[in-house]
């Protein structure tokens, strides 16, 4: 598909204008953060599983707010491969990057095991979006960046087992809120690690969004008995937390919401659990790292 570089409103695109890349553009809550940005006259990658839904949405973008500098780009999570060839792909445009929006994830019915031997939502959830990070780094343009992972207060409920990222037992909420939880308590590390190189590493709790990932009314009303009707949020004010951990200039923080946040370490209730979650990872994610 041969791109329209026109510009129809703020500015032209240029290669010198830092990208924003949103993962899971098009999902509920995807699609809302891109057009907050999009209005801000942000330069945007729109990292889609579904690409062809990215174009669309790219297209729509474009048109109600008058930016036309937005890229939909394939990203595929469920593989570290399609994870680099997706980086290789974005490095070929030739332009720093700004931030990395970390909203995709998925939260499967049955157990899916993935091509790197990790269940899926795991695989999604964690370690490729980690892997998608930590490669997004050198990217960052000379003044830093800024990195958002998209947790779930599902993390509350749950711990990680010692087998972590194996998954020996599968339940599908479980498996979800430990993934969230991985990633809460990983981003603690990065935020710690990527600070000397100015990069912000921030969670967004947008509460329970009522979006497609929860249709089956079952799941739904297990989360609805463990944490409130009332934390069922439309996907608006969900992007509240994420476009807030997004502009703050502080890192290792949890947002949620209009005014609230916590220090993500808070979290920390284990130590050893917590340095064997490290290690692991990095073990994991530094054999899929350039040399």
């Amino acid at each position: 598909m041969e791109k329209d570089n026109t510009a129809q409103g703020t500015s032209q695109p240029n290669n010198e204008k830092p990208l924003y890349i949103i993962t899971g553009a098009t999902g509920a809550m995807g699609k809302v953060i891109a057009k907050r940005l999009a209005l801000q006259g942000k330069s945007l990658i729109l990292a889609c599983r579904d690409f062809e839904k990215g174009v669309k949405l790219a297209g729509e973008l474009k048109e109600k707010t008058q930016n036309d500098d937005i890229t939909p780009m394939h990203l595929d999570l469920t593989s570290f491969a399609r994870v680099k060839a997706f980086v290789a792909e974005l490095s070929d445009l030739k332009r720093p990057v700004a931030a990395l929006i970390n909203n995709a994830a998925v939260l499967t019915r049955r157990r899916k095991t993935s091509a790197d031997g990790y269940e899926l939502t795991i695989q999604v959830n964690f370690l490729s979006t980690v892997l998608l990070s930590m490669l997004i780094v050198p990217m960052f343009h000379d003044k830093g960046g800024r990195i958002v992972m998209t947790t779930s207060l599902m993390r509350n409920l749950t711990s990680l087992p010692y087998e972590f990222p194996a998954v020996n037992n599968f339940v599908p909420l479980t498996t979800f809120a430990q993934s969230k939880l991985a990633l809460t308590l990983f981003s603690i590390y990065m935020s710690t690690t990527l600070r000397t190189r100015h990069v912000t590493v921030n969670c967004a709790d947008p509460g329970i969004i009522n979006a497609s990932m929860l249709t089956l009314s079952h799941w739904l009303d297990m989360v609805r008995d463990r944490v409130g009707q009332t934390l069922i949020h439309n996907p608006e004010d969900g992007a509240i937390a994420a476009m807030r951990a997004l502009e703050s200039s502080d890192t290792g923080f949890i947002f949620k919401g209009l005014d609230r946040q916590v220090k993500t370490s808070s979290l920390l209730k284990n130590r050893e659990v917590f340095i064997k979650l490290c290690n692991d990872t990095m073990r994991i994610i530094k054999k899929e790292m350039p040399d």
